[in-house]
């Protein structure tokens, strides 16, 4: 394999490394910020180790210089032949990321008690720093603190660093577990995975680290092979917040967000808050949380994708991660924005290619920072536009 080459770890269910598949003929892995990662790995069937790449088992993917780029369980495991095919064909080996777990779990209202005890309708969260509130989501209903019956008993979690702003909101009985944390975090400016340590899935929360000083991405530093960005147009900017009218009286509030590429476009979007006590005392605050994850989902996006070139003072893995704050050049303008996702594809034949992409469809504060700077550009393009036509 060439020298850039991604290393592979095969892992059993008990997450204990069993052996190394270095014969691969193909592999792309995809980690991403805030959302499911996944991995595809081709290797030969005639190869010692496939009866490793099974079901059940896992892999542990480094880069050339051991840096972890994602981790997670094997979901397929096919078996191909073509007439062209040497030997017994191919194996096609399928995964995800071992944030995946997250998703196999649903929020309690009652998580302490037995499902015959779920008397409640919501579980509240009341005033409590964001990364506060994730872990303790996480510890009830799938961690240490859970339900035996629920408890997963590789699952532990990583020190409270007291991230992110004070929250309160209410959650409706049953929702999905991995999708309140989406929305939480998002909002908050956080990220969340779940990573493999020593003999143990950890959750972790974490605040993008800032390497756009260092970090950085143009054609004229030769560093980049291909660039582009995109931009879609916001769902909502107008949040109407609607809380009580079933056993109290109704409380309703509209949250407004200009878009600045649209800044005259109204789109209005309702937010069920009317299983809340407009009685609570925390009612407000309950309302501009649930307003500000609204706003933020339907904000408008945007998104870079770069292919960068692995240079001696800046390599992926080393001198930057998924969910790292990054710069870019975009035309003659730096930006600035998270790395949400990294395509890392590695083939015998050309070693390890990196395809990022910078900024995100979930918005970040108002909207993207990424999408203010397009906005603003397209707009200086429509003014010299009036200009040349005038």
């Amino acid at each position: 394999m060439p020298s850039t080459a991604l290393r592979v770890y095969v892992r059993n269910t008990a997450l204990e490394r069993i052996g190394q598949i270095d014969d691969y003929t193909s592999l792309t892995v995809v980690p991403r910020y805030n959302a499911i990662g996944s991995f595809v790995l081709e290797v030969s069937a005639d190869s010692d180790k496939a009866g490793l790449l099974v079901e059940g088992n896992g892999l542990i993917i480094r880069t050339a210089d051991g840096a972890l780029v994602d981790s997670g369980p094997i979901r397929t495991a096919d078996w191909s032949r073509s007439k062209d095919d040497s030997g017994e064909g191919k194996l096609t080996v399928g995964g995800v990321s071992d944030t995946e777990v997250l998703t196999r779990y649903t929020c309690w209202p009652a998580p302490g008690s037995a499902i015959g005890s779920q008397a409640a309708a919501v579980y509240k969260i009341s005033a409590v720093v964001a990364e506060t509130a994730m872990r303790a989501l996480v510890n009830v209903n799938a961690g240490p603190g859970a339900l035996t019956v629920r408890k997963n008993p590789l699952l532990t979690l990583a020190t409270n660093g007291g991230r992110g702003p004070v929250i309160t909101r209410q959650l409706n009985q049953f929702d999905g577990l991995f999708v309140v944390l989406q929305d939480i975090a998002n909002a908050a400016g956080l990220g969340f995975r779940v990573v493999q340590v020593g003999a143990g899935l950890q959750f972790q929360v974490y605040a993008p680290t800032d390497r756009s000083g260092t970090a950085r991405f143009a054609f004229d530093l030769g560093n980049l092979t291909d660039a582009n960005y995109q931009t879609t147009p916001p769902t909502c900017t107008r949040a109407i917040v609607v809380a009580g009218g079933q056993s109290s009286p109704r409380s309703c509030k509209t949250y407004d967000r200009t878009d600045p590429l649209f800044p005259g476009l109204v789109l209005e979007q309702f937010v069920d808050l009317t299983s809340v006590d407009t009685a609570s005392v925390d009612l407000a605050a309950q309302m501009d949380q649930a307003a500000e994850e609204a706003l933020t989902v339907g904000a408008g996006k945007g998104s870079l994708a770069i292919s960068p070139i692995d240079i001696p003072l800046l390599q992926y893995g080393r001198d930057y991660q998924v969910g790292d704050t990054v710069s870019a050049k975009v035309r003659t303008t730096w930006m600035t924005d998270v790395v949400r996702e990294v395509t890392l594809t590695c083939t015998a034949s050309e070693g390890t290619t990196v395809k990022a992409a910078v900024g995100t469809s979930d918005g970040d504060g108002t909207v993207a920072r990424i999408y203010q700077y397009i906005a603003r550009l397209k707009q200086d393009v429509g003014r010299l536009k009036t200009r040349k036509a005038a």
